[in-house]
């Protein structure tokens, strides 16, 4: 089958001719759909903190068609279609019982979406409604980072939430936040690149930073933000959060910073502001995000800017990469 394989820093990816994948015990095969391309596949290949070895393969952001299944898988058929979580943990430890596979010391991934077909685990299989097109199911693992991150802080139609950064996860908040209720919503970027995105997920209210954003903001909602969320994943961000929240609110950082970060304690402990970090999600915020796809997948697909074929990805991946795209979802359909 053809792969998209990582070479160095500085190098395109090349598309390269692998093994089919062979499925153990309780995994199956699927034949990818579609597969999306998400901020820490930029990071661990541009030299910004760990960086992959060369050879290795990419892409967690996937669903397709059942076409093998290995022994002992009971619960799923040839011909389903499925989402499925690419990393998968033990089932057995403290941390899986949190339902957060990637915190076991034994997970094992299976994030290897950007090729023809791909391995996955039973356990982390998800199986998608029968209105759902297998297309729209590679959106669900960003949906689910967004998920948790509003389930964690649980907002009701009168909070009052700031979205910073309208990326990907960004997008994925602001649609939870209105599938939530919230009536108050006001999305904070770097640049008016995004505007339109913003507002195809439910954002009606779109402030571009700098000197007057922070009375905007207030404007815009009656007031400082109860809630803020850190969707950027870039220095000084956090810090901002903590400096836009009203005392006492919440700030839930989602973006993936790799560099060093700082902030001022005094600030947050003077505000009595609650600060949490949230990583991906559980099996349950996937299968939630399946039933959400049933009547909205038209509005979460607005934030895909971007579909090309295998041969394709290398030279989409680095204009991705160096940001000339619409900003959204750059997404890879193998079979294109």
């Amino acid at each position: 089958m053809k792969a998209a394989v990582f070479q160095a820093v500085g190098q395109p990816f090349a598309i390269e001719t692998v093994p089919d994948p062979e499925p153990g015990e309780g995994e199956m095969v699927i034949k990818v759909a579609r597969c999306g391309v998400c901020g820490t596949d930029l990071h661990a290949t541009s030299g910004h903190g760990r960086v992959l070895p060369s050879g290795a393969r990419l892409g967690h952001e996937f669903a397709g068609e059942v076409v093998a299944l290995g022994k002992g898988v009971t619960g799923v058929r040839a011909g389903d279609v499925i989402a499925a979580l690419p990393v998968v943990g033990c089932g057995r430890c403290e941390y899986c019982a949190t339902g957060i596979d990637v915190l076991c010391r034994q997970y094992r991934s299976y994030g290897k979406g950007l090729a023809e077909y791909v391995c996955v685990a039973e356990r982390g299989a998800v199986k998608l409604p029968g209105t759902i097109s297998p297309k729209d199911g590679a959106l669900i693992e960003p949906l689910a980072v967004g998920r948790r991150g509003v389930r964690l802080l649980d907002p009701g139609p009168e909070t009052r939430a700031l979205v910073i950064g309208p990326g990907p996860i960004g997008l994925s908040v602001v649609f939870w936040l209105r599938r939530a209720g919230v009536r108050k919503l006001v999305v904070l970027a770097s640049s008016d690149r995004r505007r339109a995105l913003a507002e195809a997920m439910g954002a009606e209210v779109f402030v571009v930073e700098g000197e007057g954003a922070q009375a905007q903001i207030e404007a815009a909602l009656g007031g400082p933000p109860d809630m803020v969320f850190e969707a950027a994943g870039a220095p000084g961000v956090i810090a901002r959060a903590i400096d836009l929240v009203r005392p006492q609110g919440q700030v839930m950082v989602l973006g993936f910073c790799a560099q060093p970060d700082s902030f001022v304690p005094a600030t947050a402990v003077i505000k009595d502001v609650n600060l949490r970090f949230s990583i991906t999600y559980t099996r349950d915020d996937y299968r939630v995000c399946a039933e959400a796809l049933k009547t909205d997948a038209a509005r979460a697909r607005s934030m895909v800017t971007e579909v090309v074929s295998l041969a394709d990805f290398p030279a989409a991946f680095e204009v991705f990469r160096a940001g000339r795209t619409g900003g959204g979802k750059l997404v890879c359909d193998p079979w294109n």
